[in-house]
């Protein structure tokens, strides 16, 4: 009989899941993981230069494709060093399977001060983690993993945990049976009555608006989204994650702009509001200070959501796609056939449109070369990461156009430094399309050490760095608070070279210190098919009109 061991038993349960790549760190106590998958041969180990990036990798390879991204660590430092990853992979409803090693399973608990040994590991995973497990045996394994995966991908979605002690990794399990497959259930309908409902407010509508998030994305909800969009002639906002549901090109679509005046008065004069798979985030309506209609019709599969943040007229518990269809069914069964929307309200919107993109524009000073010049050079599948940086909160997610979903990522948690890894990850997931990161050099440089990764996997990843010399967010931030340049503290970085540290990684990289130089750059690096780093100087440029300072404001002055 062959010779199986517990890694084995994980490396069958991620085939059964349909992986086809990990994310990770060899060390100590996963060596028999790595060594199940190289004997495989059929699963991609991708090796990062930091835990944190492994997590980050697989978001990024799950919000690109919509399947499981994984991870793998070793326990102690390198769990608690995922734990930033992880983080945002739980905000973002990403699924993602967290592996990680744990000390020999006799000692634990012990605090003897075994190697990487820290105490309740599993309470640190869970802090972050839609659930964090422990097989208690090696015999355990697979109906562990089975577990941890398929609630992983159950929506909504999350990151799940699992730590193996480092002897049942090693063990033989020759003789033991294993599961041969993993599938996941399907969503349960939504309740008969709540469709009913919905569907009277909707149909009782003149005014609607439709507002689209990342649970319509994940979902797979664009075509049922679309057409209730044009089948009640209405307006369609998303959340920076539900962007590309509808192309951005289609006069129906607003887009990620609830921030915008006119935008907002729009959703005054709205007489109905269906929320899909949208949660009504504090940084999408200033932190709940913006006035949605009256009547909101809010569908989400979480059935703790609806009315959360603001009160609801119906709700429908249920998976975007099919909720969102059942609607449609019960407006064509119980409505006329008519476009519902009164006369001029798709004028409105798209005047309300057109004047929130302009006034934004209008904010960016010269640097709104910057997104003209890039934007006619992606492909309408082009997956563009943004990290947090100025260039990313203004115009990158806003205003460069989004014609797909799963083609937008940001990270939902605002940490900077996330967007080089989860490039890996979508890189990966692209399977040799160019991605597109927009990075400031402060979020660069807390995971420039991905530049390794990228060049090693020999990934076509285009890195844009906006360079300002500092933490740029947080020093307009204090200026605006604190009394002008003399209110600066902490946010003055210096000027790395970063085309050298890209050249060291053996990646082509160029300087740029106008929007011509710019322009040509970014057409050869997209045109290049390889790793490539434009260093932009944002000073040379030319400053914002409106120095962008975000919507932090001390407690009570909003």
């Amino acid at each position: 009989m062959t010779y199986r061991t517990g890694g084995d038993e994980v490396v069958a349960m991620l085939r059964s899941a349909g992986v086809e790549v990990i994310f990770g760190i060899p060390s100590v106590h996963n060596l028999p993981l790595y060594d199940a998958i190289r004997r495989d041969g059929r699963i991609r180990a991708v090796t990062v230069r930091h835990e944190q990036a492994a997590a980050a990798a697989a978001d990024g390879y799950a919000r690109t494709t919509g399947r499981l991204g994984v991870c793998i660590t070793s326990t102690g430092p390198g769990a608690a060093n995922a734990m930033g990853g992880l983080l945002e992979a739980f905000v973002s409803s990403s699924p993602l399977l967290h592996l990680t090693g744990q000390i020999e399973s006799s000692l634990m608990g012990r605090s003897r001060g075994f190697i990487h040994e820290v105490p309740d590991q599993l309470a640190m995973l869970r802090s972050v983690s839609k659930a964090a497990y422990r097989p208690r045996s090696a015999g355990e394994i697979a109906p562990t993993i089975a577990r941890a995966a398929l609630e992983a991908m159950t929506s909504p979605a999350g990151p799940v945990s699992v730590e193996i002690p480092i002897d049942f990794q090693y063990t033989n399990l020759s003789g033991a049976r294993r599961p041969t497959s993993l599938v996941p259930g399907g969503p349960e309908p939504a309740s008969g009555a709540e469709i009913t409902r919905a569907a009277e407010l909707v149909a009782s509508s003149c005014r609607p608006i439709v507002w689209a998030g990342g649970g319509a994305v994940a979902a797979g909800a664009a075509p049922e989204v679309t057409r209730l969009v044009h089948r009640l002639g209405a307006g369609l906002l998303t959340s920076p994650n539900g962007r590309g549901i509808l192309a951005e090109n289609d006069p129906s679509c607003i887009g990620n702009l609830s921030w915008d005046p006119d935008v907002r008065a729009l959703c005054v004069e709205a007489d109905l509001l269906i929320a899909v798979g949208t949660r009504f985030q504090g940084p999408n309506t200033q932190n709940w200070a913006m006035q949605l209609p009256e009547r909101i019709v809010q569908i989400d599969i979480d059935p703790k959501v609806p009315g959360r943040n603001y009160p609801v007229a119906a709700a429908i518990v249920g998976d975007a796609k099919s909720a969102t269809s059942a609607l449609l069914d019960e407006l064509d069964r119980a409505s006329a056939r008519r476009p519902l929307a009164e006369s001029g309200w798709s004028e409105k919107v798209t005047a309300a449109t057109t004047s929130a993109r302009a006034r934004l524009r209008a904010t960016l000073g010269p640097q709104v070369g910057l997104l003209d010049a890039l934007a006619p050079c992606l492909d309408p599948g082009t997956v563009v990461v943004k990290d947090a940086t100025i260039s990313a909160y203004t115009w990158g997610n806003r205003l460069l156009p989004v014609y797909r979903p799963r083609c937008s990522i940001m990270p939902n948690s605002f940490a900077i430094g996330l967007g080089l890894p989860m490039c890996v990850g979508a890189a990966l997931g692209s399977r040799g399309q160019p991605v597109v990161l927009l990075v400031g050099d402060g979020g660069l440089v807390l995971s420039v050490n991905e530049l390794a990764t990228v060049a090693q996997e020999e990934l076509s990843v285009v890195s844009l760095v906006f360079v300002d010399g500092g933490y740029g967010v947080v020093r307009n931030i204090q200026q605006r608070q604190y009394g002008g340049e003399a209110g600066r503290i902490g946010v003055e970085l210096g000027r790395p070279d970063f085309c050298a540290i890209a050249a060291g990684f053996g990646i082509e990289a160029e300087r740029v210190g106008s929007l011509a130089a710019y322009a040509k750059a970014v057409q050869r690096a997209l045109s290049a098919s390889r790793a490539f780093l434009i260093e932009v100087d944002i000073d040379a440029i030319g400053p914002m009109k409106v120095p962008y300072a975000g919507t932090s404001r001390p407690p009570g002055t909003i």
